[in-house]
């Protein structure tokens, strides 16, 4: 078993990068504000440009997701008008042709932004978005555990992860 070095939630989001095959993936989390997310974490980008990045509630794929409360796609097989309101400056710096997003939480104030993507076309199956659903309710608990220390009590029959339990 490998061990990382350094923060936790780097780690995670590395973890789900590799767990759901993807070429990138990375974390949004709100801001100070309240109104936009920033990204924070990133694994397998190419460059530190998505520090500076911002996600506005509907506009572009995170933002999408975050409005719509649920995971949204951007693939090959959406249109060219689709696509191009999808489109995010996240995907552009990462050279992203392919990206799913989905947020993690309750619609009306999500504790952040998972957004997965890949540097080739490809199509989403149902199954992996599922995956990623299941992921962002984890990377949800980890959230809170990192924010606020909460520890959960393991029970006699622990639940797989759902990275380990993934599409793959």
């Amino acid at each position: 078993m490998v061990e990382y070095e350094g923060d936790p939630m780097r780690r995670l989001i590395d973890h789900l990068r590799i767990s759901s095959s993807h070429d990138f993936a990375a974390l949004a989390l709100p801001r100070e504000d309240g109104r936009t997310y920033a990204w924070y974490y990133a694994s397998g980008n190419l460059n530190h440009r998505y520090k500076g990045m911002v996600v506005k509630r509907g506009k572009g794929l995170p933002g999408l997701a975050w409005r719509l409360g649920e995971a949204v796609i951007s693939d090959s097989s959406s249109s060219g008008t689709a696509k191009e309101k999808l489109d995010c400056a996240l995907m552009t710096a990462e050279g992203l042709h392919a990206a799913a997003a989905v947020p993690i939480g309750p619609l009306a104030a999500p504790s952040g932004i998972i957004m997965v993507g890949a540097r080739q076309a490809r199509m989403y199956t149902t199954t992996e978005l599922q995956y990623l659903d299941s992921c962002a309710i984890e990377v949800g608990r980890a959230i809170q555990i990192h924010n606020h220390g909460l520890h959960t009590k393991q029970s006699h029959n622990p639940q797989p992860s759902a990275f380990e339990t993934g599409p793959i």
